[in-house]
């Protein structure tokens, strides 16, 4: 697999994004350049016209390719360091431009997006040797599992028995079962407990609403009641891009800035903000002083509906919650909001008890 498809698999370009980005027409293509390196090399990146990615990283000195990226054996510290450079400038596309596609059909995509939206869950694969088996788990337990299926295998006779469709498993309350299996597109789980498992085939034969009730009431169900009861703050993590956005000098200038409204953040929750490449790092830890304000005008982009006020609280030295030590937390990705792992939330907790100690009360 080439380094680009390793990035855009599984993801779908959004067209108008692009431009904004800093790409260019070239013929049906739209192309992107990027010095790297303090300009001893370019990356260069082609998006087709039916979202398919190419690149090649340039040599400028000796005006030809950089091949050496590409090898398959180990490489030298120069060659990785050129190779991480132009891996950044290829995430930093994906994040802006492009959307997860993890599924052929498009209610398993917008499922995902509820899921990654509402709740910042993020998707594993749970078997080896099944790398199509997407689960979403809460406090480390399975809620949903997605997986492609013959439709045969659900019992489904007929000219259908032969068509293969995206299906997920969801958990319901047992004295519920069988008024859901009166429904269409749900049927008795297959391979998993059918006493209070059920699997939903996601062709639209079950409307998205009643859908992501299902999914909602599957992830309290299997949530452990500690954390179903728990009071007080969620803590959350969001990236900022210093490209498109100069957070800090936000801050440097007002102690409190308006910022999209995304999941299912509340007035009162703790945000710890996320710079992404070059930094990698947590900077600012801030508490959500309003959420839910209508955006009337002070976002262009229509599709933004929503905002929410971030007070800051805290700014951390860029070592302080690097990469290395996120990762040590489990926390690999952070593409968009997601919930701070409770071991990360514990370290915070405790390093900044006086400074949380009111809000948390």
């Amino acid at each position: 697999m080439s380094l680009e498809s390793s990035i855009f698999t599984k993801k779908r370009v959004l067209f108008d994004r692009l431009m904004s980005f800093g790409f260019v027409m070239d013929g049906q293509d739209f192309y992107y350049r990027r010095t790297l390196m303090a300009g001893d090399f370019e990356a260069r990146v082609w998006v087709s016209a039916s979202g398919q990615v190419s690149g090649q990283v340039w040599d400028c000195e000796m005006d030809e390719p950089y091949e050496a990226i590409r090898r398959e054996y180990q490489l030298g510290a120069f060659v990785t360091q050129v190779k991480e450079a132009y891996i950044a400038v290829l995430q930093e596309i994906a994040l802006a431009c492009y959307e997860d596609r993890l599924f052929e059909q498009e209610q398993a995509n917008r499922l995902g997006n509820y899921l990654k939206m509402t709740y910042g869950d993020d998707y594993d694969y749970p078997f080896v040797k099944h790398p199509n088996y997407l689960s979403y788990r809460v406090a480390g337990k399975w809620y949903a599992l997605i997986f492609p299926l013959n439709l045969a295998k659900l019992g489904v006779s007929g000219d259908l028995a032969n068509q293969n469709v995206e299906v997920i498993n969801l958990k319901v309350p047992t004295q519920k079962l069988s008024a859901y299996l009166d429904k269409e597109g749900i049927y008795p789980a297959y391979h998993m407990s059918k006493k209070s498992w059920i699997s939903v085939v996601l062709d639209d034969s079950l409307s998205d609403k009643d859908l992501f009730e299902l999914v909602d009431q599957s992830r309290q169900l299997v949530m452990p009641k500690s954390l179903a009861q728990e009071t007080g703050p969620d803590f959350w993590v969001i990236p900022a891009n210093p490209k498109y956005y100069d957070i800090d000098r936000e801050f440097a200038e007002h102690d409190s800035i308006e910022w999209t409204q995304k999941a299912k953040i509340k007035a009162g929750d703790v945000v710890l903000i996320y710079m992404t490449a070059p930094t990698r790092a947590l900077r600012y830890l801030c508490r959500v002083l309003e959420a839910d304000i209508r955006n009337q005008g002070q976002r262009d982009n229509p599709s933004i509906n929503y905002l929410m006020r971030l007070e800051r609280l805290k700014t951390y030295a860029d070592d302080c919650f690097n990469q290395d030590i996120l990762q040590q937390h489990n926390l690999k990705t952070i593409r968009g909001p997601r919930r701070l792992p409770q071991s990360l939330v514990d370290v915070i907790k405790s390093q900044d008890s006086l400074l949380l100690k009111n809000m948390l009360e």
